[in-house]
């Protein structure tokens, strides 16, 4: 059964909300997987392709921006060209449509109104399929 987890964030501030998805990439690929980190826009890509390369001194999370190598870490906006992935980190602001081809998807939401609100539109998507969803409060 797909696993769905939404990680909500106490913070508003954008950067935040990346600074968590490094934490998160860090410790997926620490387990073993491949990760496809979905950004919503190509500057938001960008920064993250930024933000992993200076992340943390002590570890390093190999990754590339999608279409541009094989790392076990992609970021980008193209979803359907991460085959390679059986983790989605999803910042997109709709949920992902193809999500048969991944093991698990984490959604992280941050504490502004607009950001909750599209998470509550992917939280419904999720659940009217049936998905075995947590939630964690951070």
């Amino acid at each position: 059964m797909m696993q769905v987890n939404f990680y909500t964030l106490p913070s508003s501030e954008p950067q935040s909300r990346l600074q968590f998805v490094c934490r998160l990439t860090e410790k997926a690929y620490s387990l073993g997987h491949r990760i496809h980190i979905q950004a919503d826009s190509e500057q938001q890509s960008k920064l993250l392709d930024d933000l992993l390369w200076q992340y943390a001194p002590s570890s390093f999370i190999p990754h590339c921006r999608i279409g541009s190598g094989s790392e076990p870490v992609t970021v980008g906006t193209d979803i359907a060209a991460a085959t390679h992935a059986d983790v989605l980190i999803n910042l997109d602001k709709q949920p992902c449509h193809i999500e048969e081809q991944f093991s698990r998807i984490n959604e992280v939401i941050s504490s502004d109104s607009e950001s909750l609100a599209q998470g509550r539109d992917r939280y419904r998507f999720y659940k009217e399929k049936a998905y075995q969803i947590e939630t964690f409060k951070l």
